[in-house]
Protein backbone atom coordinates (compact mmCIF):
# COMPACT_ATOMS: atom_id res chain seq x y z
CA UNK A 1 0.00 0.00 0.00
CA UNK A 2 2.35 2.53 0.65
CA UNK A 3 4.30 1.25 -1.98
CA UNK A 4 1.40 1.92 -4.39
CA UNK A 5 0.90 5.50 -2.50
CA UNK A 6 4.12 6.50 -3.38
CA UNK A 7 4.39 5.47 -6.81
CA UNK A 8 0.79 7.58 -7.37
CA UNK A 9 2.35 10.52 -5.68
CA UNK A 10 5.74 10.54 -8.27
CA UNK A 11 3.55 10.00 -10.88
CA UNK A 12 1.87 13.24 -10.08
CA UNK A 13 4.81 15.04 -9.88
CA UNK A 14 6.42 13.76 -12.94
CA UNK A 15 3.48 14.44 -14.94
CA UNK A 16 3.28 17.88 -17.11
CA UNK A 17 0.77 20.03 -16.26
CA UNK A 18 -0.19 21.44 -19.38
CA UNK A 19 -2.41 18.58 -20.18
CA UNK A 20 -5.87 19.70 -19.77
CA UNK A 21 -4.74 22.76 -19.42
CA UNK A 22 -8.08 24.74 -20.66
CA UNK A 23 -10.22 22.32 -18.48
CA UNK A 24 -8.21 23.66 -15.36
CA UNK A 25 -8.23 26.92 -16.11
CA UNK A 26 -12.13 27.14 -16.84
CA UNK A 27 -12.39 24.92 -12.94
CA UNK A 28 -10.51 27.41 -11.44
CA UNK A 29 -12.25 30.23 -13.04
CA UNK A 30 -15.23 29.25 -11.91
CA UNK A 31 -13.99 28.16 -8.61
CA UNK A 32 -12.86 31.92 -8.13
CA UNK A 33 -16.46 33.23 -8.96
CA UNK A 34 -18.08 30.95 -6.46
CA UNK A 35 -15.24 31.43 -3.63
CA UNK A 36 -15.63 35.61 -4.30
CA UNK A 37 -19.76 35.51 -4.40
CA UNK A 38 -19.79 33.23 -1.09
CA UNK A 39 -16.84 35.06 0.70
CA UNK A 40 -17.77 38.56 -0.07
CA UNK A 41 -21.81 37.35 0.49
CA UNK A 42 -20.25 36.13 3.78
CA UNK A 43 -18.44 39.16 4.58
CA UNK A 44 -15.48 37.01 4.79
CA UNK A 45 -12.74 39.53 2.65
CA UNK A 46 -11.84 42.54 3.71
CA UNK A 47 -10.27 43.98 0.37
CA UNK A 48 -7.10 45.29 1.36
CA UNK A 49 -3.63 44.60 0.17
CA UNK A 50 -1.10 43.04 2.62
CA UNK A 51 0.53 45.34 4.99
CA UNK A 52 3.38 43.10 6.68
CA UNK A 53 7.44 42.38 7.17
CA UNK A 54 6.84 38.96 5.77
CA UNK A 55 5.44 39.87 2.28
CA UNK A 56 8.30 38.52 0.84
CA UNK A 57 8.61 35.18 2.59
CA UNK A 58 4.96 34.60 2.29
CA UNK A 59 4.73 33.20 -1.19
CA UNK A 60 7.50 30.90 -0.68
CA UNK A 61 5.75 29.71 2.75
CA UNK A 62 2.40 29.79 1.20
CA UNK A 63 4.00 27.33 -1.75
CA UNK A 64 5.14 24.72 0.88
CA UNK A 65 2.19 24.97 3.09
CA UNK A 66 -0.33 24.75 2.38
CA UNK A 67 -0.30 24.06 -1.18
CA UNK A 68 2.78 21.44 -1.62
CA UNK A 69 2.20 19.49 1.50
CA UNK A 70 -1.80 19.37 1.38
CA UNK A 71 -2.34 18.79 -2.52
CA UNK A 72 0.64 15.87 -2.20
CA UNK A 73 -2.03 14.56 0.59
CA UNK A 74 -5.52 15.52 -0.35
CA UNK A 75 -4.56 14.81 -3.92
CA UNK A 76 -1.21 13.01 -4.68
CA UNK A 77 -1.96 10.18 -1.71
CA UNK A 78 -5.96 9.97 -1.93
CA UNK A 79 -7.02 10.15 -5.65
CA UNK A 80 -5.46 7.51 -7.69
CA UNK A 81 -3.71 8.36 -11.30
CA UNK A 82 -6.31 6.31 -13.50
CA UNK A 83 -9.87 7.58 -11.61
CA UNK A 84 -10.27 9.35 -15.54
CA UNK A 85 -10.22 5.97 -16.91
CA UNK A 86 -12.62 4.60 -14.44
CA UNK A 87 -15.80 6.65 -15.56
CA UNK A 88 -18.05 9.73 -14.18
CA UNK A 89 -19.13 7.96 -11.31
CA UNK A 90 -15.82 7.34 -9.65
CA UNK A 91 -14.43 10.75 -10.47
CA UNK A 92 -17.53 12.22 -8.30
CA UNK A 93 -16.81 9.83 -5.82
CA UNK A 94 -13.21 10.34 -5.28
CA UNK A 95 -13.40 13.62 -5.55
CA UNK A 96 -16.17 14.22 -3.22
CA UNK A 97 -14.10 12.12 -0.77
CA UNK A 98 -11.16 14.33 -1.25
CA UNK A 99 -12.82 17.26 -0.87
CA UNK A 100 -14.56 16.02 2.33
CA UNK A 101 -11.36 15.43 3.90
CA UNK A 102 -9.80 18.04 2.93
CA UNK A 103 -12.07 20.68 4.59
CA UNK A 104 -12.56 18.09 7.85
CA UNK A 105 -8.86 18.93 7.89
CA UNK A 106 -8.90 22.51 8.45
CA UNK A 107 -10.86 22.75 11.84
CA UNK A 108 -8.32 19.95 13.18
CA UNK A 109 -5.63 22.06 11.80
CA UNK A 110 -7.23 24.69 14.11
CA UNK A 111 -7.16 22.61 16.83
CA UNK A 112 -3.95 21.31 16.57
CA UNK A 113 -1.51 23.19 15.16
CA UNK A 114 -3.01 26.87 13.61
CA UNK A 115 -5.02 27.95 16.95
CA UNK A 116 -4.84 31.32 15.87
CA UNK A 117 -7.17 30.45 12.75
CA UNK A 118 -9.80 28.68 14.64
CA UNK A 119 -12.55 31.40 14.01
CA UNK A 120 -11.88 31.52 10.13
CA UNK A 121 -11.44 27.46 9.69
CA UNK A 122 -14.26 26.81 11.84
CA UNK A 123 -16.48 29.22 9.71
CA UNK A 124 -19.23 27.10 7.62
CA UNK A 125 -18.81 29.59 4.80
CA UNK A 126 -15.64 29.56 4.77
CA UNK A 127 -15.71 26.08 4.81
CA UNK A 128 -17.82 25.77 1.87
CA UNK A 129 -15.16 27.55 -0.41
CA UNK A 130 -12.74 25.12 1.07
CA UNK A 131 -15.04 22.72 -0.21
CA UNK A 132 -15.15 24.23 -3.80
CA UNK A 133 -11.50 24.73 -3.75
CA UNK A 134 -11.14 20.97 -2.90
CA UNK A 135 -12.88 19.78 -5.78
CA UNK A 136 -11.42 22.40 -8.16
CA UNK A 137 -7.88 20.72 -7.47
CA UNK A 138 -9.34 17.32 -7.57
CA UNK A 139 -10.93 17.44 -11.13
CA UNK A 140 -7.75 19.37 -12.38
CA UNK A 141 -5.70 16.75 -10.86
CA UNK A 142 -7.94 14.11 -12.44
CA UNK A 143 -8.01 15.62 -15.63
CA UNK A 144 -4.07 16.74 -15.69
CA UNK A 145 -2.86 13.70 -13.80
CA UNK A 146 -0.57 16.31 -12.60
CA UNK A 147 -0.06 17.62 -8.91
CA UNK A 148 1.36 20.52 -10.12
CA UNK A 149 -1.97 21.96 -11.44
CA UNK A 150 -3.49 21.53 -8.29
CA UNK A 151 -0.54 23.20 -6.63
CA UNK A 152 -0.72 26.34 -8.29
CA UNK A 153 -4.11 26.67 -8.24
CA UNK A 154 -4.26 26.27 -4.02
CA UNK A 155 -0.95 28.47 -4.06
CA UNK A 156 -2.81 31.47 -6.19
CA UNK A 157 -5.78 31.03 -4.19
CA UNK A 158 -3.91 31.55 -0.77
CA UNK A 159 -2.17 34.09 -2.44
CA UNK A 160 -4.91 36.17 -3.44
CA UNK A 161 -6.73 35.59 -0.10
CA UNK A 162 -3.44 36.25 1.64
CA UNK A 163 -2.71 39.67 0.11
CA UNK A 164 -5.26 40.88 -0.96
CA UNK A 165 -8.64 39.85 0.80
CA UNK A 166 -6.94 39.79 4.41
CA UNK A 167 -6.93 36.40 5.00
CA UNK A 168 -3.53 37.02 6.83
CA UNK A 169 -5.60 38.92 8.88
CA UNK A 170 -8.17 37.00 9.42
CA UNK A 171 -5.72 34.11 10.22
CA UNK A 172 -4.38 36.21 13.02
CA UNK A 173 -7.21 37.47 14.33
CA UNK A 174 -6.50 41.00 13.46
CA UNK A 175 -10.01 41.57 11.35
Amino acid sequence: MVHYLLNNLIAGFKTSPVREARHSFVITVLFGIVALSVGSAARLFNYQLLDSNLIYILPITLFVFPSLLEESFFRGMLIPQDTKQKGLRRILLVSLTSSILFVLWHPLNALTINKSAQDIFFNYYFLLIVFFLGMACSLSYILSRSLWVPIIIHWITIVVWVYLLGGRNLILGNN
